[in-house]
């Protein structure tokens, strides 16, 4: 049976190869269009510092020490510009008119409370029109929140230890916790912003994978049409053994164009999209989830052209409402909340955390689980479905 479903899979990416459809639905057009969208509308070289206002209510030195070490770190230099605002209905008003990109606040007796050890309110004002700002606005308080909890726990540990409250703060100074200080050389943003490139590269990749699977779901459909799926079932061979090989050509071809794009995208924008092996490990789980939707659209269809169709809505529904067209956070809440239902919003979810926030394989266990999930679920229906049509 194996060999049955080898040579059916041969076949078919071999008469794909022959025809073209392969390498100019599967490499050629995403790769290209990866690369227009990426030269129009991406290029980090051309692309403004997010502007970060700072709300100081506080007038301590940890506000300061912030700024002094943003301002110093070459890392963030083309990525942020930090701007002082008054107060933080100004700061507000800014960042909803997109004036600014985020704003932090350090609200009043910040350094006080922090000496005390007690710990202090930083807030972060974000601007859905700039998720590069407010995420690197929010990495700086995260290293800020590490710092002052470490102040805390000093400052209590010498308080539990018996240092008189007179002296606990000239004790924690002098055993290394003498003021903030941030690193920011090893932060998540320090490799820079996330260019739109790979915004739109990623985007595309993931629309084509769907497309690309139906051209297995459509081959299937024609071969029923002239009869090549009825000589087959009258062979030993049964039904679904063609059904599963064309599965496994969708798989591999749709595989085969998210990463010619990827590499393509690498190589000539020189931007990482994250830890390769995690990267891949997505792309192959949404490969999946393409291969078992398409498929279970293709149940739907009565011709060839008829799937073509259907993979179309499907291909540019998922790809609007999943962020492969237009970015997530652009799109309204309603919409939002139903990208959630898409593996395309899975998997740029997924590739959010790889390349801004610089996670590993870790990072990315949900999303991969939820695609697996919804590749399970389809496969199943589309399974059940052929069973009753088309291999009846």
């Amino acid at each position: 049976m194996m060999r049955s479903i080898t040579v059916l899979a041969g076949r078919e990416f071999a008469s794909q190869l022959r025809s073209g459809t392969l390498i100019l639905v599967g490499v050629v057009a995403p790769v290209l269009l990866a690369l227009l969208f990426g030269f129009a509308l991406g290029g980090s070289d051309t692309t403004e510092p997010s502007r970060v206002g700072v709300v100081d209510l506080d007038s301590g030195e940890f506000a300061s020490s912030m700024q002094d070490e943003v301002l110093a770190s070459e890392e963030l230099s083309d990525i942020i510009t930090l701007e002082e605002v008054g107060t933080v209905s100004e700061a507000q008003g800014a960042v909803d008119s997109g004036e600014l990109g985020s704003a932090i606040v350090f609200t009043e007796g910040f350094t006080e409370t922090v000496r005390a050890g007690e710990g202090g309110v930083v807030e972060v004002l974000e601007s859905a029109s700039n998720p590069v700002a407010a995420v690197v606005a929010t990495s700086v308080v995260d290293q800020m929140s590490a710092l002052v909890q470490a102040r805390t726990l000093s400052v209590r540990t010498a308080t539990a230890a018996g240092v008189p409250t007179s002296e606990v703060q000239e004790f924690v100074e002098a055993n290394g916790a003498d003021g903030p200080s941030l690193s920011l050389v090893d932060a998540a943003m320090a490799d820079g912003a996330v260019d739109m490139s790979v915004f739109y590269a990623s985007g595309i990749a993931a629309l084509f994978a769907f497309l690309v699977v139906g051209t297995a779901a459509r081959s299937l459909l024609l071969e029923r049409r002239i009869g090549v799926l009825a000589r087959v079932q009258a062979s030993p061979v049964p039904g679904w053994a063609l059904v599963f090989s064309k599965a496994i050509v969708g798989f591999a071809a749709a595989l085969l164009s998210m990463c010619s794009t990827w590499v393509a995208s690498v190589l000539i924008f020189d931007q990482s999209w994250g830890y390769p092996p995690a990267v891949f490990l997505l792309f192959a789980a949404h490969c999946l989830a393409a291969t078992a939707l398409t498929m279970l659209v293709a149940t739907g269809a009565r011709t060839d052209a008829q799937a073509d169709g259907y993979v179309l809505v499907l291909s540019f529904t998922f790809g609007f409402l999943g962020g492969s067209l237009i970015p997530i956070f652009q799109l309204p809440d309603a919409l939002q909340v139903l990208s959630r239902f898409t593996p395309n919003g899975w998997t740029a979810n997924g590739l959010g955390s790889l390349v801004v926030s610089g996670g590993g394989v870790d990072s990315i266990l949900l999303p991969v689980a939820v695609l697996l999930a919804i590749s399970a679920v389809a496969a199943v229906a589309a399974g059940l479905r052929f069973r009753k049509g088309l291999l009846r």
